[in-house]
């Protein structure tokens, strides 16, 4: 039994080390392959992971295809309020994301 929980613990601590849940930084290398500026950029990825994840957990860009997003984004702008000039940010973000 013993054995068992610090297997469960260890997995656990391991889980929560790994940055793999949470969206990708914004870099210069992801800046100049979306030739966004890293200030829309930063602000995209600050909307999208306060935003998607008060509802939410936040979906990692690379993993929707930009047909989805083509849907998905506006409904989830408009849903939760954010303003336009968010929503591109968002937008470039993802873009960013998908470009690398």
């Amino acid at each position: 039994m013993k054995t068992m929980m610090l297997g469960v613990i260890g997995l656990v601590v391991v889980g929560c080390s790994t940055q793999s849940d949470q969206p990708p930084v914004p870099d210069v290398a992801m800046s100049e392959a979306s030739k966004s500026s890293m200030e829309v950029l930063q602000r995209g990825r600050a909307v999208y992971v306060s935003e998607c994840a008060r509802c939410h957990e936040a979906m990692m860009p690379q993993d929707v295809s930009e047909d989805e997003w083509h849907v998905i984004l506006p409904g989830m702008a408009w849903n939760s309020g954010i303003s336009s000039a968010d929503e591109e940010a968002v937008e470039a973000y993802i873009r960013a994301v998908k470009a690398q």
